[in-house]
């Protein structure tokens, strides 16, 4: 009976690159409050500006801004805090502004530290479906 040595395999590393997610936007729930948001985010370019009047979103009377990194990419977030009467008129598909001014009172602090956190998750996985991926 004879014995081969055993055959060593070298897993080779394959990088798929897809494309970079420059914009986009979504909505939010906090769960501690149950605030809706609706978040916009736009990569920011070096010698670019990002406040674009063309953009839909431009205009809005946004509740809180911050900006988030992805390894070397950085974007600016926007949020805005949706009553839940335009909630509501969004299911319904009604007509709606959705730049009324909602509350009387800014976010607090805690407010949007609870927004920026709850987030984090999902701007990753937003923006992570853009870029390059390495499956071993």
């Amino acid at each position: 009976m004879s014995t081969s040595p055993a055959a060593v395999i070298n897993p080779v590393a394959t990088i798929i690159q897809r494309l970079l997610i420059t914009k986009g936007r979504f909505f939010h729930c906090t769960l501690n409050d149950k605030n809706f948001y609706l978040v916009t985010y736009k990569i920011i370019q070096e010698n670019s500006n990002y406040y674009d009047e063309n953009d839909s979103d431009y205009n809005l009377n946004y509740d809180h801004e911050f900006f988030y990194q992805h390894y070397a990419t950085k974007y600016y977030v926007r949020c805005k805090l949706l009553t839940h009467l335009i909630v509501e008129d969004l299911l319904n598909a009604e007509q709606f502004d959705i730049n009324t001014r909602n509350n009387e009172t800014p976010l607090s602090l805690q407010q949007k530290l609870n927004l920026e956190e709850g987030l984090y998750i999902k701007l990753y996985l937003r923006i992570s479906q853009g870029t390059d991926e390495i499956i071993m």
